[in-house]
This record gives structure tokens, sequence and C-alpha cells, in this order.
């Protein structure tokens, strides 16, 4: 896969953040054949150019090691009808993807059902 194919696009990057407000997200990766993921309410666009966003993380996170191994994540920009799934990939411990539907991004991560 070339660069190319997987540079942002400046303009579809400013289309996207500029309908993002304020919500919950779900952050999500994939390292060794496992999907990672965790439930984040900070997150923001940094830059235009670059491309550049910021998310903060709990500091006993153990979702975050991974993703910051595997260098690349998806964020997942969750719905009014999507409460459940925040509260499942929020707690710690447990199963997160659990009867989650979900699809591999072009480079591997996971992009949640609607």
């Amino acid at each position: 896969m070339s660069l190319s194919t997987t540079a942002i696009e400046p303009l579809r990057f400013r289309e996207a953040l500029g309908h993002y407000a304020s919500g919950i997200t779900v952050i999500t990766s994939h390292v060794e054949g496992e999907p990672i993921g965790f439930t984040c309410q900070s997150f923001h666009s940094v830059s235009m150019d670059p491309p550049l966003v910021s998310f903060n993380v709990m500091t006993r996170s153990t979702s975050y090691p991974k993703i910051r191994q595997a260098g690349r994540f998806v964020v997942n920009i969750l719905s009014d009808e999507q409460v459940a799934l925040s509260r499942q990939f929020a707690q710690s411990g447990t199963d997160k993807w659990r009867d989650v539907q979900w699809q591999p991004s072009l480079l591997g991560s996971p992009i949640l059902a609607g």
C-alpha cells in the first residue's frame, strides 16, 4: 500500500472535523492479531496542515500502550444510540469486543459499525 492511498485529504479532514463539536469517541487499533480500543471523551483537532488530532488518556489505561505500539488508530465518533457501546469500551478487564460489529480500515484498525 503506497502512502498516496493512505494520506489524509486536507479538505475531507477539515470537513469531517468541522462537523464534530463535542461527543464521545472510541479509539481503536489492531495489534498482534487483536483489536483494542477504549472510550474517549476528550478528542479534538489540533492542526489542519499537517492533519493532527489529540486525545487524552487516563494514566492507568491498559489499551493506550497497545495503541501506541500499533502506531495508528481510528477515531470512531459515536451516535446518541451508541451509549451502551460507549459504556462497554469504558470498562476495564472485560471483553470490550463481545458482540461488537466492525470492519478493518485500509490499515487494519477497527471501524465500528454505525
